[in-house]
């Protein structure tokens, strides 16, 4: 933004708000403050609305993800339309310059083009993070960067450690190696640690097992038969959970490498986290609390997220800190005692009017006129 640009719209924004506090922001780069790559998976909106949402068309897991996902007043992944505020125009005529509510024609559509905003502060402990790895590792730097990266679940440079999908993600291009991956060839974890933090944020899952494509398996998994696996249908279909996420750090940057030292600076940091979703109970509140937060998952029990998790136990004492990884010989590793390395210090739900609604606010009357 230009100085000028930016100049005028401090002083319009001034005239109507008054700035109680402004949170540390840093520039916008593309790691996080732990050091890996951040930002690089987005869903891709089907803006042309041209994937259908019917479960059959969804054996495997897609990137496209419905409009009406993250932007209200259109179709979503149910093909049904989320609540949202509409008016009646008879009440208000000045209601009238809204678009039409495309499932109830003589109402007007507030949220059109809207979305619902999550933001949250989140501090991140980078020393305690690197510190605790490197103890689990011996101070091995291979075996830390390597224990750093199945707890993420992708490497630092952002290099995903499932598998190459086998077959076409719809919605991502040939040629994006960092993104075209499935973790239908690693179910057991053994690449990907099944509780890593990126694998439990995006399952990548489909309608069915990725086993099941035809009418008859699909009818027998409907009616609970036939399951093959233990941990089965124990994770929701990755297209109804979809966010649009951005992550903005804070805080002066700190390497794994000067982490690890006994002058580390000390400073806070963290990341401005932000999400846009069109029903943030079923997107946002869902991945964080059934999949991130919960202390099962996909077969799992008693560890919650090994990066973003918190770890109070159970109501019955049972400790959460854990953090299991399979390796290639079968032989399941086990890490305790994993302390919290991310905290929430504030946040909250906003939404986001488009331009139709902002100019139909700007219009409304006040008492005193």
């Amino acid at each position: 933004m230009k100085a000028a640009s930016k100049a005028l719209l401090d002083e319009n924004f001034k005239a109507g708000f008054s700035i109680m506090r402004e949170l540390p922001t840093g520039k916008l780069v593309s790691k996080e403050p732990f050091g890996f790559i951040d930002g690089i998976s987005q869903p891709r909106i089907d803006w042309s609305q041209v994937q259908s949402t019917d479960n059959h068309d969804h054996d495997h897991y897609s990137n496209w993800t419905a409009l009406g996902e993250i932007v209200l007043g259109y179709l979503n992944e149910y093909g049904l339309y989320t609540p949202r505020p509409l008016i009646d125009p008879a009440h208000d005529p000045a209601a009238e310059n809204l678009p039409d509510a495309e499932d109830l024609p003589a109402l007007k559509d507030f949220a059109r083009n809207g979305s619902y905003l999550v933001m949250r502060q989140l501090r991140q402990d980078v020393e305690g993070f690197w510190r605790h790895i490197d103890e689990l590792a011996g101070s091995n730097a291979s075996l830390r960067e390597q224990l750093a990266a199945r707890m993420v679940g992708r490497k630092r440079d952002g290099t995903p450690l499932a598998p190459r999908s086998p077959h076409r993600i719809p919605g991502i291009n040939s040629d994006d190696a960092i993104n075209n991956f499935s973790y239908d060839l690693d179910r057991d974890g053994v690449r990907c640690p099944i509780g890593a933090h990126v694998r439990r944020s995006n399952p990548r899952t489909g309608d069915y097992p990725p086993d099941v494509n035809g009418f008859w398996s699909r009818m027998l998994r409907l009616l609970g038969f036939c399951q093959q696996r233990d941990d089965e249908d124990l994770v929701a279909s990755t297209r109804f959970h979809r966010l649009m996420r951005r992550g903005r750090g804070y805080g002066p940057i700190l390497s794994p490498t000067q982490a690890l030292k006994p002058d580390a600076e000390q400073a806070e940091r963290g990341l401005q986290f932000i999400c846009l979703a069109g029903n943030i109970s079923r997107q946002f509140e869902f991945v964080q609390n059934a999949w991130n937060m919960r202390s099962k998952f996909a077969g799992l029990e008693n560890e919650r997220d090994p990066v973003i998790g918190v770890r109070e136990p159970l109501s019955d004492g049972t400790s959460t800190n854990h953090f299991r990884s399979v390796e290639a010989s079968g032989v399941t590793r086990e890490y305790r005692q994993l302390p919290e390395f991310v905290n929430v210090l504030g946040g909250g739900y906003f939404f986001m009017p488009g331009i139709a609604a902002l100019r139909y606010l700007a219009s409304a009357k006040t008492p005193e006129d």
